[in-house]
């Protein structure tokens, strides 16, 4: 990678809070969905350089 490529590189970590699961320990499925979408918008904000909105992931 080039000095460019790395510097729109982008790294998420998600820590699942309490009420992000359920009694099983599992993660809920729209929780999930709301954190691909979030990192979705970020990706796509970094690419076009301004401001976007998710519409279909």
């Amino acid at each position: 990678m080039n000095k460019n490529e790395n510097s729109r590189k982008i790294s998420f970590h998600f820590i699942s809070e309490p009420t992000d699961v359920n009694f099983g320990g599992k993660v809920h499925g729209g929780i999930v969905m709301k954190r691909i979408d979030q990192t979705a918008y970020t990706c796509a904000r970094n690419w076009v350089g301004n401001y976007c909105v998710t519409i279909y992931v």
